[in-house]
């Protein structure tokens, strides 16, 4: 893959975390990283994902040159965040579905 591929899909996970991130919040989970909890704990919480992933992914990609040997690893480790915030709301979800019976 090019460079610009590998950007692509770093954004494109990016993405899909903030969502992830949300949906588990929803589901009433917890941010992990504790400097974006506290940032949510005074901002809505799609404010603070959309500005700091903004900021990362702007960031990165004004120094693509230099990243993107890192690029794979640094998209590898956005999509196993992503796969476990899924695990994470499958844990919610099941939790809750027992609270209710």
């Amino acid at each position: 893959m090019t460079t610009n591929h590998w950007f692509a899909a770093f954004v494109s996970v990016n993405v899909l975390d903030a969502v992830l991130t949300l949906w588990a919040l929803r589901c009433g989970g917890t941010e992990a990283n504790p400097l974006i909890r506290a940032l949510m704990r005074r901002v809505h919480p799609a404010l603070v994902l959309a500005v700091t992933k903004g900021a990362y992914i702007v960031l990165v990609g004004a120094w693509l040159p230099a990243v993107a040997p890192w690029l794979p690893w640094m998209t590898a480790f956005f999509a196993a965040v992503c796969a476990w915030n899924v695990v994470q709301i499958g844990k919610l979800k099941r939790e809750k579905a027992g609270r209710q019976t």
